[in-house]
């Protein structure tokens, strides 16, 4: 703050820095000195509100991705992040948050509308346009409580909905039979033996004889993928009434300092023992007697179940389950 002397009064200047980091100031007059205080007071005031009616969409989704990392799960934060900063920054990228209106918003998902997948070459699905809108209805909500900037732009334009002119496919429900199961086993078993032989392309027989117990664990417990993968082999309990001790889960695209990261399972009715099949229980007592083989001096009881050392790769146990499935017919 700074006081001029005029003929007149006083001339009080406040100054600021804006969000593009350029230097401003706020300035008063003010016919007594007694007043100059007061007019301090008031242009503070006014640099405070304009602060907040400056902030942009780039300023606001870093300070949101920050406040989600320390208060999210990893796993939580990071897929917002890639949603905001792929889908919405930029389309807002330099705009005032306080500045957005309904035709905005209805621009934004008329291009959301249009945007083409690179995974497949096909237009967006809907339940992922629906997340998108879901990650920048948080980010508005954060706005509200950080800045108390309202705008309920967004709600008014509310979330993407079905195309009304599309002819609804036939609702399906995907699964496997016990047979159908059946027959994809005799299948990883036969790829489980060319592992062990080592025959051309064939994948390595540990790594292959985990994915087969990791398929096995999904078919007949129920667990989540990431459930199956995080178990470890102190999380399988012998005996009559064998089962398995979730606790967490693991993501394969989240790795910190060198280490995939374990978290709870998605809430907490997901932490639970799961009883198992007697045969199912076989198959992993096996298993684990074949890494204590396999690896004398190294092997740990904190070691992942199906995986070893290392969860398993999502990408080679898709490769194996897709290979096996065409062997089976499936």
């Amino acid at each position: 703050m700074s006081v001029k002397k005029l003929k007149t009064g006083y001339l009080v200047d406040v100054y600021y820095r804006k969000e593009d980091g350029r230097e401003a100031r706020l300035s008063k007059c003010v016919k007594k000195y007694s007043e100059v205080a007061e007019a301090r007071r008031e242009l503070e005031n006014r640099i405070k509100n304009y602060s907040v009616t400056e902030i942009t969409f780039d300023k606001l989704i870093d300070e949101y991705v920050s406040w989600l990392y320390r208060n999210r799960r990893h796993t939580t934060a990071k897929g917002a992040e890639k949603k905001l900063r792929n889908h919405v920054l930029p389309y807002f990228k330099g705009k005032k948050v306080a500045d957005l209106t309904y035709p905005m918003v209805i621009k934004w998902k008329a291009k959301i509308d249009e945007t083409i997948s690179m995974k497949d070459g096909e237009p967006i699905g809907l339940v992922y346009k629906r997340n998108l809108y879901t990650a920048f209805h948080g980010l508005m909500s954060f706005a509200l409580k950080a800045y108390g900037i309202s705008s309920n732009a967004l709600q008014r334009a509310g979330n993407f909905i079905s195309d009304p002119n599309a002819v609804p496919e036939e609702a399906k429900l995907h699964y496997w039979t016990p047979e159908q199961f059946s027959k994809f086993c005799m299948s990883m078993s036969d790829l489980l033996e060319e592992g062990e032989k080592k025959s051309g392309n064939a994948f390595d027989y540990m790594e292959c004889q985990g994915i087969y117990v990791f398929f096995n664990i999904l078919f007949y417990a129920g667990l989540r993928r990431g459930e199956a993968n995080a178990l470890q082999i102190r999380d399988f309990h012998d005996g009559e009434n064998p089962y398995l001790s979730v606790t967490k889960s693991v993501s394969m695209k989240t790795i910190i300092n060198g280490q995939y990261s374990l978290t709870p399972p998605k809430n907490k009715f997901s932490v639970r023992n799961v009883p198992i099949p007697k045969h199912l229980a076989e198959l992993i007592r096996l298993h684990i007697e074949s890494l204590k083989k396999e690896n004398k001096t190294s092997f740990r009881e904190n070691w992942y179940l199906c995986g070893g050392k290392d969860p398993i790769p999502d990408t080679t146990a898709d490769l194996l389950k897709d290979r096996a499935e065409k062997k089976a017919g499936l």
